[in-house]
């Protein structure tokens, strides 16, 4: 009778197991990659976590000066000392700008014009932006209290030219003087200035600078 109920159980094993729905080969591949991607899906979550963790303990009170920087991928740069003796950055220095006046020659022959210059320099320690342009320009030829000439009487299509003078740099604008009078508004003089040794004075200005005065002769 024992080997009987061996044989009889046996069978009924071999029943059940022949009752279980058979898995195919891909249901059997499918979930196998199911299974892996929860491995790696509870991988992943730890480590989010760890750098979350460190993530906290990093932006503490005893966080170093770089520890936001280094978190956001970069490292600070610290400004570079200044140099000793480095002046600071200088701001242009408007009583710097200085304006002269010359003329080709101290006395001129009964058919010589005078060439009359005009220059304006920046001796101060830094650059300026100064407008140069003839609508800043001014020749004024002087015989005691009379004004013989004046450039700006006549003047014609006057233009703005900003330029940056550095420190030492000048600006040079000459001017014939045909050796005539002239009035406000170009208004017709039929006067002329005398010759034969007459001295005469030259005033040139910029802007809101104006030269020391320059004596020549007319003979």
């Amino acid at each position: 009778m024992g080997k009987t109920g061996n044989s009889g159980h046996s069978q009924a094993a071999a029943d059940a197991a022949a009752r279980r729905p058979k898995v195919s080969a891909k249901v059997y591949r499918r979930r196998r990659l199911v299974v892996l991607v929860l491995v790696l899906l509870v991988m992943g979550g730890l480590v989010a976590g760890g750098f979350f963790i460190a993530g906290l303990l990093g932006s503490g009170p005893d966080a170093g000066p770089g520890s936001e920087s280094a978190a956001n991928g970069s490292t600070a740069k610290p400004n570079p000392p200044a140099k000793p003796g480095t002046p600071p950055s200088a701001v242009c220095d408007e009583a710097g700008i200085k304006v002269s006046a010359a003329t080709d020659k101290p006395s001129y022959g009964p058919d010589e014009s005078p060439i009359l210059t005009l220059r304006v320099t920046n001796t101060g320690q830094a650059p300026c932006d100064i407008n140069v342009g003839t609508s800043q320009m001014e020749y004024q030829i002087t015989s005691g209290a009379d004004v013989i000439f004046n450039s700006r009487d006549c003047q014609l299509d006057s233009t703005d030219l900003v330029k940056n003078l550095k420190p030492g740099a000048s600006e040079t604008a000459n001017f014939v003087w045909q050796v005539k009078r002239s009035s406000p508004e170009c208004a017709t003089v039929t006067a002329a200035p005398g010759r034969g040794g007459a001295t005469y004075v030259l005033v040139a200005t910029m802007g809101k600078w104006s030269s020391e005065k320059v004596t020549f002769t007319l003979n």
